[in-house]
């Protein structure tokens, strides 16, 4: 979990250079579409905050702007250059850097420690001249970053992100990429999100550290292949979880993967069950994927954590109870019994047939009956012994489904009285402190964007399968027992 460098005595880092930098110089910025200088001058470009300068011997002018042929010719102050040079070349321009002044850097460029013994000599050199002059630096062989409150993004391929409590501190240029453009469809916004590349200079860790204590962060994932510092990271986890929780992805599992990981970014994957053991006592939730990661996260942020591990399933059909209660029980949850006040609502809103136990089946009652659901869904809710709910139900069938059943003014009439269902469904969640999760039980529901809006409107997390909504249940009880131990 550590590297030979990591005792060497460390600068301070001002984050402010890093993330929220007055200036900005692009060397290797560029005219040509597709080229990552073209890219992160484009991204740079859309913030009127701060002065920007294109660094390019070959060119007069970059996107409209005046370019220097180096970073020295610039007359004015560089609190943060982006190096998008080839490998051999970054060293110079390191140099130049600290001739000019320049506080921080992001290193894109690759072809470093990745690359074998020759590459990490090379790096090793570039890191030492840097801490010679006191500049702290991202990379090499990263991505880049993201600041969407200081509107900062060095992102090259990367949408424009949308603000959000959520910083993402990934190991992997591509698959953050692919986290945050998971998270944007699922309606996430993101605070920060950090490449660390082959970390040279700064560690996952310091920006773990960072982020930990960032006002803009609610929710700190990463994506981790290995740790440097692995002793620092599960102490900060610990003094941070209890208050905001701690999200990971950990690559490098399985023998194949683990080899994978030493050629990405030249670190260790070390022992998996370590790890595993580690994150659960700091009080670490580690998912398998993105979906999984992005799944947490919107539970996190909209949904209470239960109370308990006892969940109430109220379903259209048989089946699907059955696979829900399944799903359930192999997570470890308990399929919570119901109280005989509970079974008397029931029994006054559905149909004799429904199946008088939890799972609650509805009994494949018909469109025309979709009021019942509700009242249903409020009684298991108010179930003293029912500490979270899994909601498999026609709620939020796509228009054209509706169109073969119902006329425009019907339509309308369906879609008002889901929204005021919807709306005080997540009164109640709140209210009642017990989360309610949303589960298809066919592809055709909640997938028109008019509908999606309505269950996110309301903080109402909607899953594919059971299986996808049990996990993410499991991960919640789980926490809450993590941070409210039962009484021995």
């Amino acid at each position: 979990m550590k590297s030979p460098g990591d005792n060497k005595q460390k600068q301070p880092i001002n984050w402010q250079y890093l993330f929220a930098p007055a200036s900005v110089a692009v060397i290797g910025a560029s005219n040509t579409p597709g080229s990552w200088g073209y890219g992160i001058m484009n991204h740079l470009l859309t913030s009127k905050k701060r002065k920007l300068y294109p660094v390019n011997p070959n060119a007069a002018e970059i996107l409209g702007i005046k370019a220097y042929a180096s970073v020295t010719g610039i007359p004015a102050a560089v609190e943060l250059a982006v190096i998008v040079v080839s490998a051999k070349r970054v060293l110079k321009i390191i140099e130049e850097c600290l001739q000019k002044g320049v506080k921080a850097a992001v290193v894109v460029s690759g072809g470093f420690a990745e690359t074998g013994e020759e590459g990490k000599k090379l790096e090793d050199e570039v890191a030492k001249i840097a801490r010679q002059g006191g500049i702290r630096f991202i990379g090499p062989n990263t991505m880049g970053h993201a600041d969407t409150y200081s509107q900062l993004s060095t992102l090259a391929w990367t949408w424009e992100t949308p603000p959000g409590p959520v910083a993402l501190i990934s190991q992997s240029g591509n698959y953050g990429h692919r986290i945050i453009h998971r998270g944007m469809i699922s309606g996430i916004g993101f605070s920060k999100f950090v490449c660390t590349g082959n970390e040279a200079d700064l560690h996952l860790e310091d920006y773990f550290e960072y982020m930990a204590q960032d006002k803009n962060t609610r929710i700190i994932t990463a994506y981790i292949e290995g740790l440097r510092e692995g002793r620092r990271f599960f102490q900060i986890a610990r003094e941070t979880t209890a208050s905001k929780p701690v999200i990971v992805i950990k690559g490098g599992a399985t023998r194949s993967s683990a080899r994978a990981v030493k050629s990405h970014t030249a670190t260790l994957a070390g022992s998996d069950e370590i790890y595993t053991a580690a994150f659960r006592q700091a009080g670490v939730l580690r998912v398998d994927d993105d979906d999984e990661l992005c799944e947490l996260v919107t539970a996190l942020l909209y949904q209470p954590l239960p109370r308990g591990n006892r969940i109430g399933i109220l379903t259209i059909g048989g089946g699907l109870g059955v696979m829900a209660a399944e799903a359930c029980e192999k997570e470890g949850l308990e399929l919570a019994p119901l109280a005989s006040s509970t079974m008397e609502k029931l029994n006054d809103y559905l149909p004799p047939r429904w199946s008088h136990g939890n799972p609650v089946d509805m009994a494949g009652i018909s469109m025309a009956e979709n009021p019942v659901i509700f009242p249903s869904l409020w009684a298991l809710m108010e179930d003293e012994g029912v500490d979270a709910v899994l909601l498999q139900a026609p709620v939020g069938a796509n228009t054209n489904r509706l169109a073969t059943m119902f006329d425009s003014r019907q339509i309308k009439a369906v879609r008002e009285a889901e929204e005021n269902s919807l709306s005080a469904l997540g009164k109640r969640v709140k209210q009642l402190g017990k989360p309610v999760f949303m589960v298809k039980p066919a592809v055709e529901f909640a997938t028109d964007p008019e509908v999606a809006s309505l269950f996110s409107r309301e903080g109402i997390p909607v899953y594919p399968s059971p299986r996808r909504a049990a996990r993410v249940l499991n991960h919640l009880t789980w926490y809450r027992r993590y941070l409210s131990p039962p009484a021995r």
